[in-house]
């Protein structure tokens, strides 16, 4: 477990350099596996997937413009060019049969090469292959190939692993063909080198990536790389992705066991759908929230500097797609109570100055005092709150409402706007309460004892008072934490530009 306060010194020195301005593009990795930090000036975007590139002799190759169901690696690539990414991640098996150089030369170069400059690959198993493909000889031992392409962005070729730092994120890579890197124990040379770079570097924000999944429901995960997702846990990393399987699939945020924690759980991407080609479905994991087999397309993120945006991009004539949005988890406590301190830079956190909760059912009855907000649509029940912003600067980029849910709910909390600042923590009733205006956001479905988030960057446009409402369309009651319930009162939290 990390030293908390260690952690929060290094991150402070981190920051300092993020008001620098400075190019988004990160630079090579070096050879010892570590890189040097790269400030951004605006929120970096990246975009992965995996098991890309057919080889060159396969019968739907076609010169490089592919089949109507495999070697579709030209059309996700088209998805990468001029679109403003800060990094690219090849999640593995970037090049069948066996990744030898001549195959990367005839093949994944006239796609994915396009945008080889920004690329942060990892390696796969079909890259220590030496047989049964173009330059498939036993010179591709140790994924001569691989390396060879990539040269020193694909870390030491002994060990494939390495990492770096995009914005204000870190972000590490690995090597799921464990028997290759010396074993993914947490006693192996991968195993002590991810503690201690994760012990080193106390970025608010962690993503971490690999080939082979723990979880999946295409029956290719392996549990291999279970220390390493351990490891990463008690370090509060973010977000996994990986490939392997030939499918889109997003899990919940889960423990190494795969026990659901929407407190400290780590979400997973399996993004193996770069163009090679598509796989099944065997059973549904626990956990899994999202599944695809039919579309090719990549996986872009946004990188923010206490959040994360994603979004599937189908290549062009699909129409599945993906997207969200998920807090990072900083320095949360294993009750999962949300970080207090330690914020970016030009990252504010206000907690409300009053908030009250009205019922349609006893419409003279006052709330104020209550350690809980409500929303109901049977009988109409809904929540108030009043924060006091003081002391931004800078543009505002984003603004976040984050709440901690008492209980579960199939449907969505919904946050709008309220003009009306007239009314009284003390005295408000639904006889008398504000009258409710547009919605600004919602959360989705959501379990208890989780943070859940809403923007309402729509409504916050710099120092002021503002009063918002949270409702529901769900005939079951949901019960909220209140400003009254000390660490889980809710939280306005706002990113701003210089």
């Amino acid at each position: 477990m990390r030293d908390f306060i260690g952690r929060r010194f290094g991150y402070y020195l981190i920051i300092a350099a993020f008001i620098v301005p400075m190019c988004l593009a990160c630079v090579p990795a070096r050879a010892d596996g570590n890189n040097e930090v790269t400030p951004a000036v605006a929120d970096p975007v990246i975009a992965a997937a995996g098991d890309i590139a057919c080889d060159p002799t396969s019968s739907s190759f076609n010169s490089g413009d592919g089949g109507s169901s495999s070697c579709r690696q030209k059309y996700t690539s088209d998805l990468l060019i001029d679109a403003g990414l800060a990094a690219i991640l090849p999640l593995g098996d970037v090049q069948y049969y066996c990744g030898g150089y001549q195959a990367f030369l005839q093949s994944y170069d006239l796609s994915w090469g396009r945008v080889k400059s920004i690329s942060r690959p990892v390696v796969g198993n079909h890259e220590y292959l030496t047989s049964n493909g173009t330059d498939c000889t036993n010179d591709n031992e140790g994924a001569a190939g691989y390396f060879r392409y990539f040269g020193s962005a694909a870390g030491n070729p002994s060990q494939g692993y390495y990492s770096y730092d995009i914005g204000t994120w870190h972000l590490i890579a690995l090597n799921s063909s464990c028997s290759k890197a010396g074993g993914c124990s947490s006693t192996s040379p991968q195993g002590k080198w991810l503690a201690a770079d994760l012990a080193a570097h106390s970025n608010y924000c962690t993503l971490a990536y690999w080939h082979i999944p723990l979880f999946s429901s295409g029956g290719r995960a392996l549990e291999n790389t279970k220390p390493i997702w351990q490891t990463l846990y008690e370090y509060d990393v973010d977000v996994v992705l990986t490939g392997h399987d030939h499918i889109y699939e997003r899990f919940a945020p889960q423990t190494a066991d795969g026990t659901l924690d929407a407190a400290r759980g780590i979400r997973e991407f399996v993004v193996g759908t770069g163009g090679s080609n598509h796989s099944s479905i065997t059973t549904i994991a626990a956990n899994s929230e999202v599944r695809n087999t039919d579309t090719f397309g990549v996986l872009k993120l946004t990188l923010r500097p206490t959040s994360y945006d994603w979004e599937f991009v189908p290549e062009a004539g699909k129409t599945f797609t993906d997207s969200g949005t998920a807090n990072c988890h900083g320095n949360a406590s294993p009750a999962g109570s949300p970080p207090a301190t330690a914020l970016p830079a030009n990252t504010f956190s206000f907690a409300p100055v009053a908030d009250a909760y009205v019922n349609a059912s006893s419409p003279g009855d006052n709330y104020g005092t209550s350690a809980v907000l409500r929303a109901d649509a049977s009988p109409d029940v809904h929540s108030y709150l009043r924060f006091d912003v003081q002391g931004l600067s800078g543009t505002v980029t984003r603004a976040t409402l984050r709440v901690f849910a008492n209980s579960a709910s199939n449907l969505d909390c919904t946050v709008h706007r309220v003009d009306d600042n007239t009314w009284d923590e003390s005295t408000i009733n639904y006889g008398n309460a504000p009258t409710l205006g547009s919605a600004l956001g919602s959360s989705g479905s959501f379990d208890a004892g989780m943070w859940i988030s809403m923007d309402v960057t729509a409504s916050i446009t710099g120092n002021g008072t503002y009063n918002l409402a949270l409702t529901t369309p769900s005939d079951t009651a949901i019960s909220i934490a209140s400003r009254e319930a000390g660490a889980d009162a809710p939280q306005l939290i706002i990113e701003t530009t210089p």
